[in-house]
């Protein structure tokens, strides 16, 4: 399988229509299609984090709800309402956005390197403030209620 096969796969599907549904406010674009590039990247960020997309998919299956509040709260700590001071606008999500977000859960989990050396990988700003601020949000994924 290959990160293609997985965006395109069924249970991939599933879980972007189930994980829409609490996500109030953050619509999906299941019609969007699927952009070379942004593969191209996120199979390099795999690759940097040791997972495949076999292993997303196990993820997915076994840490569902887990994965659906890791994500809920991400978007709400970082997306600004109104596109913030940068005026970016909040377009709906396409089919790539979880993959990101699925990739440092994997790294939370300790299944991979390090989550602060995959940062700096990705050149992400903040990567040891950043990892910090998620360690603290992936462990109250873990534990807590979808409605929290």
């Amino acid at each position: 399988m290959n990160l293609r096969d997985l965006l395109v796969s069924a249970a991939y599907r599933d879980y972007l229509s189930e994980l829409e549904s609490h996500l109030i406010g953050h619509p999906f674009n299941q019609d969007a299609p699927i952009r070379a590039v942004i593969v191209r990247l996120h199979e390099e960020w795999m690759g940097y984090a040791e997972v495949t997309p076999e292993a997303l998919l196990g993820l997915i299956e076994a840490e569902r709800v887990q994965t659906f509040r890791y994500i809920a709260r991400k978007l709400t700590a970082y997306m600004e309402a109104e596109g913030g001071p940068d005026n970016i606008v909040n377009e709906p999500a396409n089919l790539h956005m979880p993959i990101g977000h699925l990739i440092e859960y994997w790294l939370h989990r300790s299944e991979g390197p390090d989550l602060r050396n995959y940062l700096r990988k990705i050149r992400m700003p903040g990567a040891t403030a950043y990892a910090k601020e998620t360690a603290v949000m992936f462990r109250v994924a873990r534990m807590t209620a979808i409605s929290q």
